[in-house]
């Protein structure tokens, strides 16, 4: 993950592994997904690249077998 700053990518990797080894791959580990995504892309911002970045981060973590990823959005056509 390219954030500018290779601590950020870090932080998120430690903090989605120590939430996995706490409450395997139940809700609460899906809860502290959804609030590392909100911290790092606020709501209605496009998130597709960070999206996708975390959930290749958690396949390389073991977390899930194979990250589905998001397509990229297109843009409206005129």
């Amino acid at each position: 993950m390219d954030y500018g700053r290779q601590n950020l990518a870090d932080q998120v990797r430690d903090e989605l592994q120590d939430s996995y080894q706490r409450h395997g791959c139940g809700p609460e580990f899906w809860n502290t997904y959804q609030r590392v995504l909100a911290r790092l892309v606020p709501e209605g911002r496009e998130r597709t690249q960070v999206t996708n970045d975390m959930a290749l981060l958690i396949e390389q973590l073991g977390i899930v077998r194979h990250a589905q990823l998001v397509p990229p959005s297109e843009p409206p056509s005129l």
